[in-house]
């Protein structure tokens, strides 16, 4: 049953998203989206998905904010703000569009919802059957590394590609494509020195709780990638890190996840498919490797986009 909480983040979602695709400043779209992204977050934890939430606050809320300020610090204005306006022949084209798309939109995920929801109490059943020969204990982390293991491969190669895209672009060098960061106050480095560990711990933390409870490698590698990123932020070199270990890391992940999923064609088993007898130590190597390749990923995302100028 819907309640007053749920109506009450209902419509301040819908108001925040407002204030973060409205205004021309780029401070203001900014602070929109971090609280969109906070509501949003509260809304899965409403929604009893925990495994969602921890993703959309550590990515989409996190690291995404992250560059979202540099970025805003660095240019408040968008460039070509000015030409901006709509034209005065069809000042009625932008409206027009977006109420379509909103409707289409709206109908397509109704359609698709109304659909899904009368399969839901199917999934239950088959999962906590087959669930011990994944070697996991926790249901999603059995879904995303065993039932739907090649979907996770080919989000984890995206991620890879992107991030292998983005530095290509680069006209510098890795540990050269970010710009100087501005000052920051002289409490910002100790505060660093004081949460990068503890966010080191939560990382790990999330990594092997997953086989368990809620966690995984995306969550794990989007703290440790915020852990990165504060201390790039605060001033600490990492050249040695950009230079020497960040682009093995990014690939390694991949890479054995496509090894180990060609160990069962091997052994007489389907691709991506592992014996229950040591399917957990399987699942675990993966699930490390993974969560080092997007750190690397999320982290390099940042250093090449932080400076839209080194980007070809």
């Amino acid at each position: 049953m819907i309640s007053p909480v749920d109506l009450a983040l209902g419509a301040a979602v819908l108001l925040v998203a407002g204030l973060s695709l409205v205004p021309r400043s780029r401070l203001v779209v900014t602070m929109g989206f971090l609280a969109l992204g906070v509501l949003v977050t509260m809304v899965w934890l409403r929604l009893d998905s925990l495994d969602v939430a921890l993703a959309e606050a550590g990515i989409g809320t996190g690291l995404l904010s992250g560059l979202m300020v540099w970025l805003a610090v660095r240019s408040p204005e968008p460039p070509g703000a000015g030409g901006m306006e709509p034209s005065p022949r069809l000042p009625w084209l932008r409206p027009a569009v977006g109420v379509v798309c909103g409707a289409v939109l709206t109908v397509v995920t109704a359609a698709v919802w109304l659909r899904v929801e009368d399969r839901l109490p199917a999934w239950g059943g088959p999962v906590e059957e087959q669930l011990p020969d994944t070697g996991v204990e926790h249901g999603i982390t059995g879904v995303l590394l065993a039932f739907r293991a090649y979907d996770t491969l080919l989000e984890s190669a995206i991620l890879m590609l992107t991030a292998a895209a983005v530095m290509a672009l680069s006209s510098t060098n890795l540990h050269q494509a970010a710009a100087p960061m501005p000052p920051v106050p002289l409490a910002l480095p100790w505060a660093t020195r004081l949460l990068v560990p503890a966010l080191v711990l939560l990382g790990l933390w999330l990594l092997f709780a997953g086989s368990r409870d809620s966690g995984g490698a995306f969550q794990s590698g989007a703290v440790l990638a915020a852990a990165l990123i504060l201390m790039r932020t605060s001033h600490i070199d990492l050249r040695g890190l950009s230079t020497y270990l960040l682009r093995p890391a990014l690939v390694v992940g991949v890479v054995v996840f496509i090894l180990a999923g060609l160990v069962g064609p091997m052994l007489g088993l389907p691709w991506l498919s592992w014996d229950p007898d040591w399917a957990f130590a399987a699942v675990l190597t993966v699930e490390v490797l993974l969560t080092t390749g997007i750190a690397a990923g999320l982290y390099m995302l940042f250093l090449t986009l932080e400076n839209p100028e080194g980007v070809r």
